[in-house]
């Protein structure tokens, strides 16, 4: 799954490359396929590096399910569980953000050109084409800016946090948005994988609450 995911990535981020039209639509398409195949529709899943840590989003990137191994504490030591969570977060966040824009992508691809006369087809069409191309571009640039907003340093100042049941995990929010998952090591360090998996379910679950209120 972490391998599909990365080939994925690169697919959307190979198209600012591509210099050709119908390279572009192209990769585009394809990328579009490789996504949708993989995963349920409007569901997004993320891991960490060691493949420990598995989180589930769904389409209003609200966490649905968080999954940690049992052999954990062997891959990632006690002090590496809060770090490799928003790892796989942000990875699922980031297969959300490339699913949405290649179905935009996908969506102007598939748009039926506008009726032209037959004299001004030829000239209209490259319009088109160009128009296109410029959408391209813009949502490929808005979901480089969204991936460097997630991995952006925190404001401490402006800084909000929420915390787990029993205190061995809490979000760091800006604006409303996860910019860290902080642990008590302590507190980490006399749990199992159930223990660890429930205090990052309800974790995340309070967080959507409080989003949700926000929505309302």
């Amino acid at each position: 799954m972490q391998r599909d995911r990365r080939n994925a990535r690169l697919s959307l981020a190979s198209l600012d490359f591509l210099g050709s039209d119908v390279e572009l639509r192209a990769q585009a398409q394809q990328a579009y396929l490789q996504t949708d195949s993989r995963q349920t529709p409007g569901t997004h899943t993320g891991k960490d590096s060691t493949g420990s840590v598995t989180v589930l989003i769904d389409a209003h990137r609200d966490v649905e399910d968080v999954s940690i191994a049992h052999d954990w504490r062997r891959q990632l030591g006690v002090g590496g569980l809060a770090d490799a969570l928003f790892q796989a977060y942000t990875a699922a966040l980031h297969t959300a953000l490339e699913a949405t824009a290649l179905q935009e992508l996908q969506t102007d691809q598939d748009a039926p050109p506008p009726a032209t006369p037959a004299s001004g087809a030829a000239q209209d069409q490259e319009v088109d084409e160009h128009l296109w191309l410029r959408r391209t571009w813009r949502t490929l640039h808005e979901i480089d800016a969204d991936l460097q907003r997630l991995t952006q340093e925190p404001n401490v100042e402006a800084e909000q946090a929420i915390s787990s049941p029993y205190g061995s995990l809490a979000l760091r929010l800006r604006g409303g948005s996860i910019v860290a998952i902080t642990q008590d090591v302590g507190r980490i360090a006399r749990m199992d994988a159930g223990q660890v998996q429930f205090e990052a379910r309800s974790l995340f679950r309070t967080y959507t609450l409080a989003r949700s209120r926000n929505r309302s």
